[in-house]
């Protein structure tokens, strides 16, 4: 059975192949043949020798397999260095074609929603998302997304019933920073308390990050705003997402923060 299965295997994915990969296969496996029917048919002077070349040349045809397969992997992974470097019309370009070559997987329509969700294009984002959870509902990172997704829109009730669920499927500490974000923005202050106060913990290294969990631990009486300098050198991340939500209820929520904190900061350099 696993015999058939690689044999089908390879049927699929032999197409799909570059040439050399195909020369290199073509000119392999006759060879191996070979050696394999001299060790264990040939003269015994030369069986030994002929067995050894077979074992070398079966773990060479192993590594032709993985160099000749490194593609199934690279559009996903290149995909994702694009989002991360903000390239997201770059990362939804490789992502598209993903599902057409037959190889759709949670990961990728994840990567495709949130891909989505930062162009601005809620539907389609949702549709990744809600196909991502059909494929596997306890997906902590698809629900994490699928709540970042209703928060960028000002569906916070949404939100807290995703993240929720996902911090249930092992979501790490993190993710409890949206959670205390839409508890606040519902006026829910013992709850976006318990949440922000977690997440400032989980990401006391992200200083980007920081800004905002100050400004609502600052407004539950629960702790101060770092100094000036540093909202000044970390906000602009949030001027960003401010101006790519604009149309937003939590876009606008974004942009009056960032104005609020401008003004606490020049009203800090007349004290001073």
């Amino acid at each position: 059975m696993m015999l058939w299965q690689a044999a089908r295997d390879l049927t699929r994915r032999l197409p799909e192949w570059d040439t050399p990969a195909k020369v290199s296969l073509a000119i392999a496996l006759p060879l191996l043949i070979l050696l394999l029917g001299i060790g264990f048919f040939g003269p015994e002077s030369v069986q030994l020798p002929a067995r050894l070349g077979a074992f070398g040349l079966l773990i060479t045809v192993q590594l032709l397999f993985l160099w000749a397969n490194r593609r199934d992997a690279s559009p996903y992974h290149q995909a994702q260095q694009h989002y991360v470097a903000g390239d997201y019309q770059a990362a939804r370009d490789l992502l598209e074609t993903m599902p057409e070559r037959g190889r759709a997987s949670v990961d990728a329509l994840v990567l495709l929603g949130n891909t989505y969700r930062n162009l601005g294009n809620f539907n389609s984002a949702q549709a990744a998302l809600d196909h991502a959870l059909e494929l596997n509902s306890r997906h902590h990172l698809a629900l994490f997304s699928a709540g970042k997704l209703h928060l960028v829109q000002g569906n916070y009730h949404a939100t807290c019933e995703f993240v929720e669920r996902a911090i249930q499927t092992g979501a790490p500490e993190l993710v409890r920073f949206e959670l205390g974000q839409a508890q606040f923005l519902l006026g829910n202050h013992d709850e976006a308390l318990r949440h922000l106060s977690a997440a400032r913990h989980a990401l006391a290294d992200d200083p980007f990050q920081s800004i905002l969990i100050n400004v609502y631990l600052r407004e539950l009486s629960a702790g101060d705003l770092p100094p000036g300098e540093f909202i000044q050198e970390y906000v602009q991340f949030w001027r960003g997402e401010a101006l790519k939500y604009s149309e937003t209820p939590y876009g606008k929520h974004l942009a009056e923060t960032i104005s609020e904190l401008a003004i606490g900061i020049d009203d800090e350099r007349d004290l001073n």
